[in-house]
């Protein structure tokens, strides 16, 4: 029976065989058992209590090698979901898709009931909890993604022992991103104090571990500094001891036992299965989510239908007898956020180790696009990336950030380690200061922009710095015929040439840290013996460097710039040569020196070690939180066909969060990768391109201006921060900025790019000025007291006098997005709208570029017509295309699927 057997081939027998030979296989040290029952089916990880861990702003977290792992059976549950006939009763066909958005909804909410009353079972909360949510994979999937076979688990390589080894490289317990509400607020209310609040309750006895729950003191000293310290401390300590996130439910371990079983095979079916699950279980925490807030403020009105289940919900939120009843809340916000954070995390594992292995693929990377949660809305950089030291630049890590396959990853081991090596270096993002850039836009950090050092200050580190300078021999570079390396060659006085190849180095290296030049003016002679003693060492007869390869002359620089592409594609080996990876030596080649190298790479500028061995091992043998951040450096990942043309808006994508140091340089990479000769301008490469996915046009890129048929396109594929202002009433402005991402609009419509414009089918609202107003108006009644903050409902310790406060538009983007279409529509004779990308059927909404959930938006463009025709004519409306802006109201029916010529 293999691991992809549906459930239900299984018998009870063969479940109970499965559970008999996984406890006898794995030696496991510590078994969750409440009182009175058998052995739990959890997994979990947990420390080696011997071991000094390392305390950071997210608490304890432990190395690898010093983690003791315990992986159990699961089977149990399985057999259940099985057995169980109402396991299917939410949809016959064992999935939500079949359902309407209302209806889905309403289901997930039904689906939390069984939930907070589990989570409130006052002994047996985890068991309770797993066993209704294991029903989750029988309902979000129409196949169960598999359960091992009596034949897989023994042997050295069985399936459990992968799996075992998979889960002992992942954190002890998720990023803690939310704040727990310890105190009892009866309690506070009956005895007077805080402290009484937390003390007295029952939450740390019913949902701690019993090893931790001593580490709470009985007692405190009198001064309030002290009490909200030991509140700070607890809130991280209790996050690392409760149950559920300490524990590994059911559908964790369906997954982790089938990721492991197919390693980096190719099995698309089950990751677009994976990737539906985490989808669901990410609507599923955003539902739950709205439930504890309507609890929290007491909204009822929802739940006045007299229907059962309605009811049946209204009494788990609002229940008679609310004692504990706010930490029951939360424990089961802690239990659902641990559950997706770690399917995300693996999901993410597999899909990246696949292109590892096989190449990167289109396909492929479209399934890193994951939707994300309401919960990541008020996060920042800070909260990933807690106190790290100064040297961590702000600007690279918030491009790490923000990179769609980060979503809610785990950023500790990244950081604990790169703080580790550069611990004690101040800062090196703005000349004159110890502090790291801002990291809100580029132009913030001169390492991006104006920190470009001197062109071959750098010398080998055995030269002590007096060596002379090698230069080109022109003729030779004339003479040889493109593309262009240098021979090596140490005894000549000047660089000589001959045809780049296969037998080619490639040196890719960041002209700030003093290596760049021109060839007119010649290299370090230390630094061409260095090149040519690397390349010998790689079995090559030439390198190239743009430094040595890259003249000045217009037409000799224009024809090497269209060739870089090919050599580094074609070249035998590409070299990296960065100051900061060049700090940390691999001679080791220990798996902490190898995960240090890694976490400098994902933030670097840009010994020798191969990069595809170091990604490799550390994918399979070091940590998951870490190799999973390589989604979000997919230019370090292999390609498949490193010679075929890659679509404009792949290209893209991928370029949207790298920074080029010379004017139009991002134009010329972006025509190059894309297989067009090099253009000399934006204009000239989109007059080359034939179609466009017009949902890869809904970012916050600018757009060219003054030229008819092309304002729709977008100037640039870098996407910075842009800084945008509303006016607040009479007077004031709120200033914010926007930064939305060009994904690659994978399965969106595509449009024809002619000389008159941009043709395309789009979801269109078209708006007037009484329509207008009442959205103006809407905004005006939602705007928010400048003090409020998401973290205020968390836990509203001092009560706000929020009517008096100066108030802000709580989404000023939607807010600016209608004041400029009123502005467009009081001018005479003029049409306004609203438009989105439809799927590439042309009559659905795409909704592949919600890829994030920090923000949690929908994007539309706003277009105006002043040159319409009537009714039924036969030429089209010419609409001028004026930003893409963020909107929220999706309910009105009046969408419809219009053609579309933009000028």
């Amino acid at each position: 029976m293999s691991l992809t057997s549906k459930i239900e081939s299984l018998t009870v027998k063969e479940v109970h065989k499965v559970l008999e030979q996984i406890v006898e296989h794995v030696s496991v040290d510590f078994f969750y058992v409440p009182e009175g029952q058998d052995k739990s089916t959890f997994a979990r990880i947990s420390p080696s209590f011997s071991v000094p861990p390392w305390h950071g702003k997210w608490g304890k977290y432990f190395a690898a090698k010093d983690r003791s792992k315990y992986i159990t059976d699961f089977c149990e549950n399985l057999r259940r979901q099985a057995e169980d006939p109402e396991a299917h009763h939410l949809n016959p066909e064992g999935a939500f898709d079949g359902l309407e958005e209302g209806e889905k909804r309403w289901q997930l909410k039904d689906f939390c009931t069984k939930l907070i009353l589990a989570v409130k079972h006052p002994s047996e909360h985890l068991r309770q909890l797993d066993a209704h949510f294991s029903q989750l994979l029988p309902r979000a999937l129409k196949q169960h993604p598999g359960l091992v076979s009596p034949d897989h688990i023994t042997g050295s390589d069985s399936q459990t022992n992968k799996a075992k080894r998979l889960l002992s490289r992942f954190p002890k317990v998720p990023q803690r991103l939310f704040t727990l509400p310890l105190n009892n607020s009866r309690l506070i209310a009956k005895h007077g104090t805080i402290w009484d609040g937390i003390k007295d309750g029952r939450w740390a006895e019913k949902y701690l571990v019993p090893e931790a729950r001593s580490i709470f003191p009985l007692a405190y000293q009198d001064d309030a500094e002290s009490v909200m310290q030991l509140m700070t401390d607890m809130q991280d300590d209790a996050w690392d001891n409760l149950f559920v996130t300490s524990f590994i439910h059911s559908n964790n371990s369906v997954f982790l036992l089938k990721v492991a079983e197919l390693g980096h095979r190719l099995d698309l079916d089950f990751a677009r299965c994976f990737w539906r699950y985490v989808k669901i279980l990410g609507e599923l925490v955003d539902e739950y989510d709205a439930l504890v807030d309507s609890a929290k403020f007491g909204l009822k009105e929802p739940f006045e239908d007299p229907a059962p289940s309605v009811q049946a919900l209204k009494v788990a939120l609002f229940p008679h007898e609310a004692d504990d009843h706010e930490q029951s809340l939360s424990v089961l916000k802690a239990f659902l956020w641990s559950a997706w954070q770690r399917s995300i995390t693996l999901y993410f594992h597999y899909v990246i180790g696949v292109q590892l292995w096989l190449g990167y693929s289109s396909t492929w990377s479209s399934l890193l696009a994951v939707g994300g949660v309401r919960r990541l809305i008020d996060l920042d950089e800070k909260d990933y990336r807690g106190d790290s030291t100064q040297y961590l630049c702000n600007w690279a890590f918030e491009l790490l950030r923000t990179n769609r396959t980060s979503l809610a990853l785990d950023f500790r081991r990244m950081i604990h380690l790169f703080d580790n090596h550069f611990q004690g270096l101040e800062g090196r993002c703005i000349k004159g200061s110890e502090l790291a850039c801002k990291g809100d836009l580029p132009e913030s950090c001169q390492r991006f922009t104006s920190a470009e050092a001197k062109s071959q200050c750098l010398h080998a580190t055995n030269c002590d710095g007096s060596c002379a300078r090698i230069r080109w021999s022109e003729s030779s570079y004339r003479q040889c015929e493109s593309p262009r390396a240098v021979m090596i060659n140490e005894d000549d006085d000047f660089l000589s040439y001959c045809k780049a190849s296969s037998s080619t180095m490639a040196i890719s290296h960041v002209w700030s840290h003093g290596q760049g030049g021109r060839p007119e003016d010649g290299i370090n002679v230390c630094l061409h013996k260095r090149y040519c003693d690397l390349a010998k060492s790689f079995g090559c007869d030439s390198y190239w460097i743009d430094s040595a390869c890259i003249p000045d002359d217009h037409q000799l620089r224009k024809e090497a710039i269209t060739t870089i592409n090919n050599i580094f594609c074609d070249s035998k080996v590409t070299s990296i040569s960065d100051k900061d990876l060049q700090s940390k030596s691999v001679s080791s080649r220990s798996m902490e020196d190898l995960e240090t190298l890694l976490s400098i790479l994902l933030v670097c500028d840009w010994g020798t070690i191969r990069l595809v061995d170091l990604l490799q091992t550390v994918h399979d043998e070091g940590a998951v939180d870490l190799a999973v951040l390589l989604g979000s450096a997919q230019h370090l990942l292999t390609s498949a066909d490193s010679s075929s043309a890659k679509p404009i808006e792949e290209v893209g994508h991928l370029l949207s969060q790298r920074h080029a140091s010379r004017n139009n340089d991002e134009i010329t990479i972006w025509g190059l990768l894309s297989k067009f000769k090099a253009p000399k301008n934006v204009l000239q490469f989109w007059e080359a391109s034939e179609q466009v996915n017009t949902a890869f046009l809904m970012s916050s890129a600018p757009r060219i201006k003054g030229v008819y048929g092309y304002g729709w396109a977008s100037l640039t594929p870098y996407i910075r921060p842009q800084r945008r202002e509303v006016q607040l009433g009479e007077s004031g402005l709120q200033v914010y900025s926007v930064r939305y991402p060009s994904y690659d609009g994978r399965g969106s419509f595509n449009a024809r790019i002619t000389p008159q414009g941009l043709w395309s089918l789009w979801l269109v609202h078209d708006l007037d000025q009484g329509s207008i107003s009442e959205l103006c108006d809407t905004c005006v009644d939602e705007m928010i007291p400048t003090q409020w903050t998401d973290r205020d409902i968390e836990e509203p310790l001092i009560d706000g006098d929020y009517e008096t406060d100066p108030k802000i538009f709580e989404r000023p983007d939607y807010a600016n997005a209608c004041k400029a279409l009123k502005a467009l529509s009081c001018t005479p004779d003029s049409k306004v709208r609203i438009i989105r990308p439809l799927s590439r059927e042309g009559t659905d909404p795409y909704l592949g570029n919600v890829a994030r959930g920090e923000d949690f938006i929908i994007l539309v463009a706003i277009c105006v017509s002043n040159k319409f025709k009537a009714p039924g004519h036969r030429e089209f409306d010419e609409w001028q295309w004026k930003g893409v802006y963020e909107w929220i109201d999706d309910t009105r029916p009046d969408w419809t699927v219009n053609d579309m010529l933009i000028v």
